[in-house]
């Protein structure tokens, strides 16, 4: 087994070395440790929580493993549109339609491998309504990106060919009643260059409701980082984030450079497959720029110019 040196072993931070204990070696190989698993959580073990009274808060979630200066990874999910309105012109069925924004950085040589996102929707407490249905999630399905080819030599005279991509799964699965209260995502690298999971995820909701009560709605978001990061993240303890309780008599929300609010009366008509998007990283491509050379040639071109000027006024 490769030995690990110090760096790989990361446990905590400066500030919260403390919140490590009896840690004991059992032998002289680095591969061999015991660590006390309690539930006691780094700074990344705050849940995002409700302001007293406050509706349809836009920070679904937000972490980081380690230290909040120096983290592995930091994950976060943010509301980009919440509009409620209706289905049709014709039904009147209440809906809702939903745009959240995740992201999932890491830091250094860190990397997430899986995402797994979660958003649970039920009635508020007391209230005589089933709660409301997912009627739509986007994507929904498997979705391939990132593909590549390894050739697998199985003996002398068998190759054999395989594909390896990136994924994202959506679905909307139903409960033992039926209902429809889930919208679920899962998100894994592309197992062959272990580069990682995307940066940036887009997804969609769209909502029936039986009623315009307000509602809850319950995110999760699990990440798994590479090994060495979550020897770094073994003692880390996360509550739940606070439900989001969204009023369907609240103004619509919309950060998106679209007319999203416009179709809020048939938000059954919007097209979620044109809505969510993902990114693994961005090139800026103008990164080589001319340095001094080129200023000294636009210089003397001032001066060659200056110099015909004058001699025609001469003239």
């Amino acid at each position: 087994m490769t030995e690990l040196d110090d760096s790989e072993l990361w446990m905590s931070t400066d500030s919260e070395s403390d919140e490590i204990e009896d840690y004991e070696s059992i032998s002289e190989d680095a591969s061999s440790f015991t660590l006390d698993m309690r539930p006691q959580g780094q700074s990344g073990g705050f849940h995002i929580r409700n302001r007293h009274g406050e509706k349809q808060r836009t920070v679904a979630t937000q972490f980081h493993s380690g230290s909040r200066t120096k983290p592995a990874f930091n994950v976060g999910a943010i509301a980009k549109a919440i509009i409620h309105g209706t289905l049709d012109q014709d039904s009147h069925t209440p809906a809702t339609l939903l745009v959240y924004d995740f992201s999932f950085f890491s830091h250094r040589s860190t990397r997430i491998k899986e995402a797994n996102i979660s958003f649970e929707f039920r009635a508020k407490k007391g209230s005589a309504s089933i709660g409301p249905t997912v009627t739509k999630v986007a994507p929904f399905g498997k979705h391939v990106m990132m593909q590549t080819t390894e050739t697998v030599t199985k003996t002398r005279s068998v190759e054999k060919v395989t594909t390896h991509a990136a994924k994202i799964v959506g679905n909307n699965p139903c409960d033992e009643w039926s209902n429809y209260p889930l919208a679920q995502w899962s998100l894994q690298e592309n197992d062959s260059q272990q580069n990682g999971i995307m940066t940036l995820f887009r997804a969609c909701v769209l909502l029936t409701r039986d009623t315009e009560e307000d509602f809850e709605l319950l995110p999760d978001v699990q990440v798994t980082p590479d090994l060495k990061t979550r020897l770094g993240s073994l003692v880390a303890f996360r509550r739940s984030d606070d439900p989001i309780i969204l009023a369907p008599a609240s103004e619509p929300l919309n950060a998106l450079a679209n007319d999203l609010v416009r179709k809020r009366w048939n938000l059954g008509q919007v097209d979620l497959s044109s809505l969510w998007d993902c990114t693994f990283h961005n090139t800026f491509e103008e990164a080589v720029k001319a340095s001094r050379a080129q200023s000294l040639r636009e210089g003397r071109a001032e001066k060659v110019t200056t110099v015909v000027e004058v001699a025609v006024a001469e003239s």
